[in-house]
């Protein structure tokens, strides 16, 4: 299953995923959140100490490749997760994205 959750600010997003995300981590799924928000908070909601935020690795700009046939990863998922994520108490893995400027740079 994939889900996104998209809102204006203010709405309840972060309070929303990060609820969701540990729900579905306690029941044996398998759960990676990415905050693509440019003031990411979802790591608190997540139940992960500030401190360990200062310490995580952002999503670099090299992750996709542009090709004729489309978009593709340039890493597999699990070199991502080994190299740019953090681990919650529940078992959710967060990736942070840097903060996009604009639609379709992240």
């Amino acid at each position: 299953m994939k889900l996104a959750i998209a809102g204006k600010g203010g709405s309840g997003k972060t309070t929303f995923s990060g609820t969701m995300a540990r729900l579905l981590a306690r029941r044996g799924h398998r759960v990676i959140a990415i905050d693509g928000d440019s003031n990411p908070n979802l790591a608190v909601t997540l139940g992960i100490p500030l401190a360990r935020m200062r310490d995580m690795p952002t999503l670099p700009n090299n992750l996709l490749r542009r090709t004729d046939d489309g978009v593709e990863l340039s890493k597999t998922l699990e070199e991502i997760s080994e190299s740019h994520s953090l681990q919650g108490p529940d078992g959710v893995t967060l990736l942070v994205m840097a903060n996009p400027q604009h639609a379709g740079t992240g």
